[in-house]
């Protein structure tokens, strides 16, 4: 009989990940704090884009020009001023998961890095978030991080 618990692996490999362009898609409730802290284990030089979309109703025709908002920009220049290169990106869409699957492709990402808000109630159960549904539906790899 062989015992098991004293088995030892052969070889250790570390994974080592370079990422050179990560997206971040952001909501309204986007905490530049919360950013911060999630951005601050990316070493290297990163390519970051925040990315909003703004949810248009079927009756707006989405040839309508918009722009970053306010909060969206200010987020941007705290990031650049702890030396990260960022971009904005707003998009407009009537489905703000096709939208983030859309960029996340047509921009050849390394990662797409999301922020999850604990979901409770009905609603969790019949409904699938907007990070299990871009996580489902892309082929970049999808790493998303709770909210408290």
């Amino acid at each position: 009989m062989i015992k098991e618990k004293n088995l030892k692996p052969l070889l250790a490999i570390p994974m080592v990940v370079h990422l050179r362009k990560v997206l971040l898609p952001l909501g309204d409730k986007a905490d530049v704090h919360e950013i911060v802290a999630a951005l601050s284990q990316l070493e290297g030089e990163v390519e970051l884009v925040l990315f909003h979309v703004i949810k248009m109703p079927i009756t707006t025709p989405l040839e309508v020009e918009v722009k970053a908002p306010k909060w969206l920009n200010e987020i941007a220049e705290r990031l650049r001023e702890r030396g990260m290169a960022v971009k904005v990106i707003v998009a407009e869409a009537r489905d703000v998961a096709d939208a983030i699957v859309e960029e996340a492709e047509e921009g050849k990402y390394d990662l797409i890095l999301m922020f999850k808000r604990k979901r409770k109630g009905l609603k969790h159960v019949l409904t699938r978030s907007i990070s299990e549904r871009v996580a489902k539906a892309t082929k970049r790899p999808v790493m998303t991080i709770l909210k408290e």
